[in-house]
């Protein structure tokens, strides 16, 4: 057996880490099984001061290192499985391909860490600070999000099924490619400005949250829940937008060409100054804001606009067949070659309305 380490190594250790020695006088056994081995499977390093320290394929399993100054210590495919981290100092240490499954990590500060292969399977992370963090290829089954600010962060390839992102801060956050349709849930929380191109989101419960400026190009949201989310200027050129329930939701000045959107409502959503198209047969705009939007060659074949807000709205080319403009605002709007036929404009404000070339056109009073 190993000798216990004598007065005279431990006073000089409290000179050059006054921390460390702290930790050994508290719990000599543990620190000097992983000083001497690597190892300390389980054990207590509550406050250890760990800075530095080469632990590459460390077995740290269970260990509860609450409080432990692990500031640029090498972890890199490290078994922290299970382990308590919460508190710790892990400022710029090395953490690629660590095991962190079922790790308790709520509230730590991982902001910039490079967590890129990591294992976090039903981590707690729960209001943890990761802002720009590498998390490609990153393994996130299960894990607890809630509250979490990954603003800036990079998730590309990474696995969400059964994870929680509620209250999530994904701000500018690199999502792209993802399929999260087996997340747990992803609600009040913030995309703004995050890139979503080609995410799979079909049929999630999205309402209430923040998409101002998201790139969502190519995505697909099929039977989505989007009530009252916001997504001003946001891009979902080419998006698979079918069946998706925008009410109440503002899309003012967003970016809707080219997006499928077959059975998408939209009552009572605001769409100033949107730019929508396709394929919108049938689609119920009604009490909708949409002033300035253009919907240009889009197809509104028996589309319902009763009572909604189209001041200065372009609907140049669409087809309009059977459309319902009751009771409509639609001051110095534009119908320039469209098909007007059938079209109920019944005590619909037309001052300023534009005609020119529209098939069936109401004629002047």
């Amino acid at each position: 057996m190993r000798p216990a380490p004598s007065i005279f190594v431990l006073a000089a250790w409290s000179l050059l880490s006054p921390a460390w020695a702290d930790t050994q006088l508290k719990a000599p056994p543990a620190l000097q099984q992983l000083i001497d081995t690597g190892q300390c499977k389980a054990c207590d390093l509550t406050g250890a001061n760990l800075s530095g320290m080469r632990l590459m394929s460390a077995d740290l399993s269970g260990a509860n290192l609450r409080g432990a100054n692990l500031r640029k210590t090498i972890l890199f495919r490290a078994d922290l499985s299970g382990a308590d981290l919460r508190g710790a100092q892990v400022e710029k240490a090395s953490l690629g391909r660590v095991n962190l499954s079922g790790a308790k990590l709520s509230g730590l500060d991982l902001r910039g860490a490079r967590l890129a292969h990591a294992s976090l399977v039903n981590a707690q992370l729960d209001k943890a600070n990761l802002t720009g963090t590498m998390l490609e290829h990153a393994d996130m089954r299960g894990a607890n999000l809630d509250g979490a600010d990954l603003s800036d962060a990079s998730l590309r390839n990474s696995r969400l099924d059964g994870a929680v992102l509620d209250n999530t801060t994904l701000k500018s956050a690199d999502l792209r490619l993802l399929d999260l349709r087996k997340i747990a849930s992803l609600r009040h929380s913030d995309l703004s400005g995050a890139r979503l191109n080609k995410v799979k989101l079909d049929g999630l419960n999205l309402s209430g949250n923040r998409f101002v400026e998201a790139d969502l190009q190519q995505s697909s949201l099929a039977g989505a829940n989007l009530q009252n989310a916001t997504l001003v200027r946001a891009n979902l050129n080419r998006a698979d937008l079918r069946d998706v329930d925008f009410e109440n939701a503002d899309l003012r000045g967003a970016n809707m060409k080219g997006a499928k959107m077959k059975g998408i409502r939209l009552q009572s959503t605001k769409l100033e100054e949107a730019r929508l198209s396709g394929n919108l047969t049938a689609s119920d705009f009604s009490n909708g804001k949409l002033a300035r939007a253009d919907l240009s060659g889009a197809n509104l074949k028996d589309a319902n606009f009763r009572n909604a807000d189209l001041r200065q709205a372009n609907f140049t080319a669409c087809n309009l067949y059977g459309a319902d403009f009751s009771g409509a605002k639609l001051n110095r709007a534009t119908f320039r070659r469209a098909n007007l036929r059938n079209v109920v404009f019944t005590d619909a404000d037309l001052d300023g309305v534009i005609f020119e070339d529209a098939r069936g056109a109401p004629k002047p009073k």
